[in-house]
């Protein structure tokens, strides 16, 4: 080759990925700083002591796996060596199945309170670059199939389907989750949502107090607690009624 001193042979294969569009969200995380946010407020008490992969990294990681669609702690040890998943994270090898399944014992409810704050503190950092004058509130929950003996894990009668029924808050206009909160399988749809959204919006109160903020649902969310947190607020909510004789 030396017609062109820069090709090289090798036989190796060279250091192929099929995951580059992670790049798109690297250079996203960069801008929002979520690195900073997860190593700032990352809370575990009982921390998973680690030379090389420190519990900021871990969430980091089990972050960038989902996105990539690799779900699951196994798909960790097949990774370990994954050029491009090596580059973004700063490592040499990725944090292995057993390592992430230690955080997860590890964790606890001051860690998923900590994971919330980071997510609030993106949140803030998204609307002072791109300040918003109108929110809606989605409310839903979903089913969430479980499989073994796992705690809270029930049958859900509306999915047909044995495991977790989570509650959820979207910004309609935006996508973006704004909180999430794991439940028990066999719980009622709005269930505790007034609890739930409460802080949703006086964090959002705050941030901007003139906006228009709009709740809204379907009739599981059909609940007097809610549309008096709504009325008692001055918000606009819209929320279906389930059909009923006295209604009709």
């Amino acid at each position: 080759m030396n017609f062109n001193p820069r090709m090289k042979v090798n036989f190796d294969g060279g250091d192929l990925t099929s995951d580059a569009g992670l790049l798109l969200y690297k250079e996203f995380d960069h801008k929002l700083g979520l690195f900073e946010a997860v190593e700032d407020l990352l809370v575990v008490h009982d921390s998973v002591l680690h030379r090389d992969h420190p519990n900021s990294d871990v969430v980091l990681q089990k972050l960038y796996q989902h996105i990539a669609g690799y779900h699951t702690d196994d798909h960790a040890d097949d990774l370990a060596v994954e050029p491009l998943l090596n580059a973004l994270l700063g490592k040499e090898r990725l944090a292995s199945q057993p390592t992430l399944s230690r955080f997860n014992d590890k964790a606890d409810m001051e860690t998923v309170k900590s994971l919330e704050h980071v997510n609030e503190t993106l949140q803030r950092r998204v609307y002072a670059i791109k300040p918003q004058n109108q929110f809606v509130f989605d409310m839903d929950s979903s089913g969430f199939a479980a499989y073994g003996k796992q705690h809270g894990a029930n049958f859900n009668y509306h999915y047909q389907q044995h495991g977790f029924h989570p509650l959820f808050c979207f910004d309609g206009l935006t996508g973006d989750c704004l909180r999430s909160e794991l439940r028990a399988g066999n719980v009622y749809t709005s269930r505790q949502v007034v609890r739930f959204v409460g802080p949703v919006l006086k964090r959002y109160e705050t941030w901007s107090p003139n906006s228009l903020i709009v709740i809204r649902g379907d009739s599981g969310f059909a609940v007097p607690g809610l549309f008096e947190l709504a009325e008692t607020n001055s918000h606009k909510y819209a929320i279906r009624l389930k059909s009923n004789a006295r209604l009709l």
